[in-house]
């Protein structure tokens, strides 16, 4: 094997990065490619070359190909340190995994964009400066203004993830996930914002993930988060969330004015109308009974009141009607399925890449190139 030919310090620091996504001190990794610690930093600092053989080791090590360390425009980033503390709690094995996942995600998909000649377009809104003090007013202010910057108006929004991703330029993914993680968040200057939500969510409590996920976008557009149902301290960047990410999918105003026309009209308003109220907004009941109460249109508590009283799904068939079982989303998304496409046919990426660019095997890969045959395209 011929010695690589970048410069020792990039392909240092790529393998500092690499290292650091595989979660791995550098006492560990000197202790397994049976070399010095101090030989390792001065490989990653780039003060020392290094050889073929060790490339080969460090890249079987890191779960890397060494096309991927060695390629010129290759994409290197290290969503991992972002993460190491995330509001003051260390990471566990499965956030590690997922912000690993992210990392190869946002990488490759930014790859594959430049190996086309297709960059996501990146239209940002300029983040929110949060306030402790009257921060609820900020989130619903701030998604009437993102509401207001996308062109929807206040009614419910059909499809959220290739809205953001086609009219902001932020990166949204879906792949399989521990149950207890709804979603990351991270950004990068290489890649730009990124999301990764768990596909094994129903498609409710996806969208609601996503909408949270980008009250930090709004935000502190920097800070990494990791959305769970563990215990999360209360930090003013997760309160902003919190309140922002329903106030997206729900709008204030047209919540009120349909709350007030439903109790005009019927007197009252019942179970069977939450249900209705949460169809017509796309959003589950409780996340509607939530944003009820904290409108006060309706009593704290009310939502662990119906919980009580046992409520679940067959209430909800009852009142809508059973519809259609619910398909799992594609691994990889539509424009990028399409830019893969175009990377085959053009002859700039072979699919094996392209399995590693996506994080998906060659069969997953052909399923989803299958929707875009060269002579559906234009030329």
């Amino acid at each position: 094997m011929n010695s690589p030919t970048l410069a020792p310090d990039i392909l240092g620091e790529r393998l500092r990065r690499a290292r650091s996504n595989a979660n791995l001190t550098q006492d560990a990794v000197a202790g397994q490619m049976e070399i010095a610690r101090t030989t390792l930093v001065a490989i990653e600092r780039g003060q020392r070359r290094v050889k073929p053989e060790e490339l080969v080791a460090f890249a079987r090590l890191y779960g890397i190909s060494v096309g991927r360390l060695t390629a010129p425009n290759a994409i290197h980033v290290d969503l991992t340190a972002k993460f190491r503390r995330v509001e003051g709690r260390e990471a566990g094995p499965d956030v590690t995994s997922a912000v690993e996942l992210l990392n190869r995600l946002a990488s490759g998909a930014t790859e594959l964009e430049r190996a086309v000649g297709a960059e996501l377009r990146h239209d940002y809104p300029p983040p929110v400066r949060v306030r402790a003090s009257g921060l609820y007013q900020q989130a619903e202010d701030a998604a009437v203004a993102l509401r207001n910057r996308l062109g929807v108006g206040l009614g419910p929004i059909s499809d959220l993830f290739s809205l953001f991703e086609l009219d902001l330029g932020l990166r949204v993914f879906l792949r399989a996930l521990p149950h207890h993680i709804s979603g990351l968040y991270a950004y990068d200057p290489a890649v730009g914002a990124c999301v990764l939500i768990n596909s094994h969510h129903p498609w409710k409590r996806r969208v609601q993930s996503l909408a949270h996920e980008t009250g930090h976008f709004v935000s502190d557009r920097t800070h990494a988060d990791v959305l769970d149902e563990g215990e999360v301290p209360l930090s003013i960047e997760e309160r902003f969330a919190r309140r922002f990410g329903p106030a997206l999918l729900m709008p204030a105003s047209a919540v009120r004015g349909r709350f007030e026309q439903i109790v005009n009209m019927e007197h009252a308003f019942s179970l069977r109308q939450l249900v209705l109220l949460a169809h017509q907004f796309l959003v589950a009941t409780e996340a509607m009974a939530r944003r009820l109460e904290e409108l006060n249109l309706l009593p704290d508590g009310t939502w662990q009141s119906i919980k009580d009283r046992k409520f679940g799904s067959s209430f909800e068939r009852e009142v809508l009607g059973d519809s259609a079982p619910e398909r799992a989303p594609p691994l990889i998304p539509a424009r990028l399925a399409y830019l893969a496409s175009v990377a085959v046919e053009r002859g700039a990426l072979s699919e094996g890449q392209l399995c590693e660019l996506l994080v998906v095997d060659q069969l997953q890969l052909r399923e989803c190139l299958a929707a875009f045959p060269p002579s559906g395209r234009e030329s």
